[in-house]
């Protein structure tokens, strides 16, 4: 087994109470919203879940003839707390692919990525972005903005298009979404982390922040008046 990774922040943290001004301010700044459209690449960020959900997608732009170019990324992530699988992320998911299908297309894999930096770190590695005008990128909905930083701070003049996918939840008609996560503590929890992971990593320059940083201040005054009135 590759040695534990332990998280910076909780993947989550316990959240404050939400009223539906919170909730509603968390949802703008975490959740991209959906845009299918032909891009020269496909960027699948890594995932440890829904492998089969993630390749139904890369299948469905390719049949759609959105996208010539695929590139999955993701190694072994064994994170505290994480199910363990000792097989790359990347190619879990290229293992649901009928690959033979779309021999006139490119599918690339980066295997050694543990997180969405290195995710892009790696990927640079694998294919040349000299050409790349526009990018399709696919992750996780509530990590769909950091994602999207994330691409910004590598490829600044790039055009970006989001896919978000939904977090299935041991409470089926409650996924992760842009539309349910609060609906769950579980959801509420997460969605918070990820919060205090845009915080905290735009902070120290990861990826850029100007963007929304008054997303994050409204965020932060609604949370402390929160607080302030439950006290």
């Amino acid at each position: 087994m590759s040695e534990e990774l332990q998280r910076e922040i909780l993947k989550v943290p316990a959240s404050p109470d939400m009223d539906a001004e919170l909730i509603s301010a968390l949802t703008t700044l975490c959740f991209q919203e959906e845009s299918l459209v032909a891009s020269d690449l496909l960027f699948v960020f890594g995932s440890n879940v829904q492998h089969r959900e993630i390749a139904d997608i890369i299948t469905y732009m390719l049949n759609a003839g959105f996208v010539n170019q695929v590139l999955i990324t993701g190694g072994i992530a064994n994170y505290s707390g994480s199910f363990y699988k000792k097989e790359a992320e990347s190619e879990q998911i290229k293992s649901h692919i009928p690959v033979e299908k779309y021999a006139d297309k490119k599918i690339y894999t980066e295997n050694k990525s543990k997180n969405i930096i290195e995710n892009i770190v790696e990927a640079q590695k694998i294919v040349s972005f000299a050409n790349i005008r526009s990018i399709t990128f696919l992750s996780h909905s509530y990590a769909s903005t950091r994602a999207a930083l994330s691409l910004k701070r590598f490829f600044p003049t790039v055009e970006l298009h989001c896919i978000p996918l939904p977090l299935t939840t041991d409470i089926a008609k409650y996924p992760i979404s842009r539309q349910m996560w609060s609906k769950t503590v579980y959801g509420r929890d997460l969605v918070w982390g990820e919060y205090l992971r845009l915080l905290t990593y735009g902070e120290r320059g990861d990826f850029p922040i100007d963007g929304i940083r008054n997303e994050l201040d409204h965020v932060k005054q609604l949370s402390e008046k929160k607080s302030l009135s439950v006290a």
